[in-house]
C-alpha cells in the first residue's frame, strides 16, 4: 500500500511543515529482502520529494553482497560483527552495492515519479574514512568506517530538484575503496546535512521496554538504557547510530519498521506508534 503525494499532505496535514527541509532516509539490512516492502519505500520517497521535502536515500546490501560471494565460491567472514572485507571482497561489494542495488532503488524511485540520481560516497570525494581494525587489532581488510564528508555534491544534487541514492562505499585519503556501514554513512551524512531528521528503515517496530515500544527517547535516556541492558543484542548498533546522527547535527533520529505503510510520513510528523523517536 503506498501513497500519493496528494493523499499523504491529506493523511498527514503536518507534513507540510518540513517542505524544503532535508531528510535523510537509511534503507537497508533484511527490510530490503521483501518486493512489497522495497517498492513501497521507494514510492514513497518518490512522493515526498513531490511535496517539496529534500530526501537523500542511503542504502545497505550485506545479505545480497554475501549471496554473490556465495554464488563466486567466495565465504562471507564477520569478526565481532563486522565484515572482513579483503580485495576480492571489495570489488564484489562496490559491485553490488553501488552497481546492482543502487541502480535498482534509483529506478524505482524515477518510476514512481521523481528524478533519482545513484552515486556512492566515492564519488566527489562524498565520504572519506579510514580502515577499521578488529577488537584485537585484527586485519579487517577493507572494511572502514567514515571520518569527513564532503556534502557540497549533495547539497547540489537537492539544490537541482533530484533525489540522492548513496551507497555506503567510502574511500581512503589514498582513494582506496572502503566498505562502510551504512547506518553510521547515513548518520554521518545526516549530521553534515544538519538533516531535519536521519530515519533508520529496519525489520524492528522501534526500541522496546516490557515489550512495549517506546515513541520518543532522549539521548540520556538512550545511553543509559545501553548501560543498564534495557536496549540490548541488535538494537544497540542501531541507537548508537541514531544518537551518532544527533551528536553530528541532526536534529532528531528515528527507527521504525520499514514495512509498515506511510512510515516515512507518520514518522515525520510524530505518530507515536510509528517507531522510537530519539532527541537531543
Amino acid at each position: 500500500m503506498t501513497a500519493t503525494s496528494g493523499e499523504i499532505r491529506a493523511s498527514f496535514p503536518a507534513i507540510t511543515g518540513l517542505i524544503g527541509k532535508t531528510v535523510v532516509v537509511k534503507y537497508g539490512g533484511s527490510a530490503m529482502e521483501r518486493e512489497e516492502t522495497r517498492e513501497g519505500v521507494c514510492r514513497e520517497v518518490a512522493s515526498l520529494h513531490q511535496l517539496g521535502i529534500k530526501i537523500v536515500v542511503v542504502h545497505g546490501g550485506g545479505s545480497e553482497i554475501s549471496r554473490m560471494m556465495e554464488r563466486v565460491g567466495l565465504k562471507p567472514i564477520f569478526l565481532d560483527g563486522l565484515r572482513v572485507t579483503d580485495s576480492e571482497g571489495m570489488r564484489i561489494t562496490e559491485m553490488v552495492l553501488s552497481g546492482t542495488i543502487n541502480s535498482d532503488l534509483v529506478s524505482r524511485i524515477n518510476r514512481s515519479g521523481a528524478p533519482a540520481i545513484g552515486m556512492s560516497g566515492r564519488d566527489a570525494h562524498l565520504l572519506k574514512g579510514l580502515r577499521l581494525k578488529g577488537k584485537a587489532g585484527e586485519d579487517l581488510g577493507n572494511t572502514g568506517e567514515v571520518t569527513t564528508v564532503a556534502a557540497d555534491s549533495i547539497i547540489a544534487i537537492l539544490d537541482g530538484g533530484f533525489v540522492p541514492v548513496v551507497s555506503p562505499v567510502a574511500e581512503t585519503m589514498d582513494g582506496e575503496p572502503l566498505n562502510v556501514n551504512a547506518d553510521y554513512a547515513a548518520a554521518a551524512l545526516a549530521g553534515a546535512l544538519s538533516a531535519e531528521a536521519c530515519i533508520f528503515l529496519t525489520d524492528v517496530t522501534g526500541v522496546k521496554k516490557n515489550g512495549e515500544i517506546i515513541p520518543t527517547l532522549s539521548r540520556l535516556e538512550s545511553k543509559r538504557w545501553i548501560e543498564d541492558g534495557t536496549i540490548y543484542g541488535g538494537m544497540i548498533p542501531k541507537v548508537e547510530c541514531a544518537l551518532r546522527a544527533l551528536k553530528e547535527g541532526a536534529r532528531r533520529a528515528v527507527i521504525c519498521d520499514a514495512a509498515r505503510p506511510f512510515v516515512i510520513s507518520a514518522t515525520l510528523c510524530g505518530d507515536a506508534l510509528s517507531g522510537t523517536s530519539i532527541t537531543p
